[in-house]
């Protein structure tokens, strides 16, 4: 007989940008506070308010995101600073696994510092949340570039299949 197994979502886990701290550098490139945040207390990779590009990281971000809700496969993706990743992989239907990765030269172990079971419609739906808020600080401040304009495209990128 076989056992029947089912997954439970354990956490919200969301992608999280924060408006205080964002700033554009003499080259144009927008800095400031993108992380990813989990419902318990404490928990958030690479941690709370983490410094770093959001702008370009969730122009490549959302539409990983968007192919792996339309295709069920997995979705690796980077931080620009820091030795952090994470992979979203489809577990079950409308579930993802989201694994945080710290990976460092020494030593070589690339075991998971965080993995969380959520809802793949509020993991995406807060990626786009957090594009569209970074758009709209940027907006206000006239800081437009080839970065902005990507993100732009990813958040009306509506067909997954659609080439690039």
């Amino acid at each position: 007989m076989w056992a029947e197994f089912s997954l439970e979502i354990r956490s919200v886990v969301q992608v999280r940008v924060g408006s205080t701290n964002v700033s554009q550098t003499p080259h144009g490139s927008i800095v400031g506070p993108i992380w990813l945040g989990a419902s318990e207390p404490g928990l958030a990779f690479p941690e709370v308010g983490w410094s770093d590009f959001p702008v370009v990281l969730l122009g490549t971000w959302i539409p990983a995101l968007r192919r792996l809700a339309a295709r069920g496969r997995s979705a690796e993706c980077h931080f620009m600073d820091g030795p952090y990743r994470f992979v979203v992989s489809a577990v079950g239907t409308g579930i993802w696994s989201v694994a945080c990765f710290e990976t460092r030269e020494m030593p070589s172990v690339a075991n998971a510092v965080h993995e969380w079971i959520t809802s793949a419609d509020t993991f995406l739906e807060s990626a786009v949340a957090a594009g569209r808020a970074m758009l709209g600080h940027c907006d206000a401040r006239e800081w437009w570039n080839d970065d902005t304009t990507r993100l732009r495209e990813a958040l009306a990128f509506t067909d997954p299949e659609r080439p690039s």
